[in-house]
Formats: structure tokens, C-alpha cells, sequence
């Protein structure tokens, strides 16, 4: 999942993430929480930025790459010329964060169903929401 993100980050001239142990520890803890619950919910960490997902496997499990690109894909409702945080557009808006230089990934599969839970935790947080912010940190991409 990292070097997808680095992929998709490279397309928007940010410089690349690295995976960070302890953000990986964390986000497996929570992943792992959340397949026990049975319902998203974020975890809150002070200083991180978190992007989350449920995904039906239907016996196949997504790859890194599958899941960074579904996150990715909310790129189609960002305004670049007026960017701003937005609900639809946050997990984008957090792949792609320039200040944002570690990651950390967890993956838990939901007992009794097809379904896992991914976690992706990331220092330091995105989609900081004071003036500016998302136009220096959410550059479009290059043509």
C-alpha cells in the first residue's frame, strides 16, 4: 500500500511516505477493533490523519493498490480551484497531503462474513482545515 500512495503522490509532485512501525502497530490494533465491533469508527489519535474502509471480499481480499486507488478515486469531486475540506473527498485529500510523510496499515477480515476492515493511519494528520491549508497541501495533478 505504500508504494501505491507514493505512485499516486508522485502524480502531484508530494514526496513519498514511509511506513512507520508504531503507525502500523496502531492501525492493526484498531483494524482489529473495528472487525470486532462490526461498524467504522474513527479512532481519534491526536496528531494523526486515518482513512478507513469496509470492503465486501467475496473470498478475494483487495490489494494494497485496489484499496489506495477506491480512496483515490474521490479525487473526481475535489475542487481544485476552490479546495476545502469535504466529506466525499477526504480519504483523497489525505493520500495525497504533502505535509503527510508516514503511514501505517492494518487489515482485519469481519468473523462470520465477507467482509475486512483496512485502517490506514498517517503522521502527520491531513486535511487540516484553516485558510490555505488544502491549496498548498492538495497540489492538482501534473499533466
Amino acid at each position: 500500500m505504500v508504494r501505491s500512495h507514493n505512485a499516486l503522490r508522485q502524480c502531484h509532485g508530494c514526496s513519498d511516505l514511509s511506513q512507520a512501525e508504531d503507525l502500523s502497530k496502531d492501525a492493526q490494533m484498531w483494524a482489529d477493533i473495528i472487525a470486532e465491533k462490526g461498524f467504522l469508527q474513527y479512532s481519534e489519535l491526536s496528531g494523526r490523519g486515518e482513512n478507513i474502509i469496509f470492503l465486501d471480499t467475496n473470498g478475494l481480499d483487495p490489494t494494497g493498490a485496489e484499496v489506495t486507488k477506491m480512496w483515490y478515486g474521490q479525487q473526481k469531486f475535489h475542487d481544485f480551484n476552490n479546495p476545502r475540506w469535504r466529506k466525499d473527498t477526504m480519504n483523497f485529500s489525505q493520500v495525497v497531503w504533502r505535509s503527510t510523510s508516514e503511514i501505517g496499515v492494518g487489515v482485519a477480515k469481519i468473523k462470520g462474513r465477507d467482509k475486512m476492515v483496512v485502517v490506514a493511519q498517517y503522521r502527520p494528520a491531513g486535511n487540516g482545515n484553516m485558510p490555505g491549508e488544502f491549496r498548498k497541501n492538495v497540489p492538482p495533478p501534473h499533466q
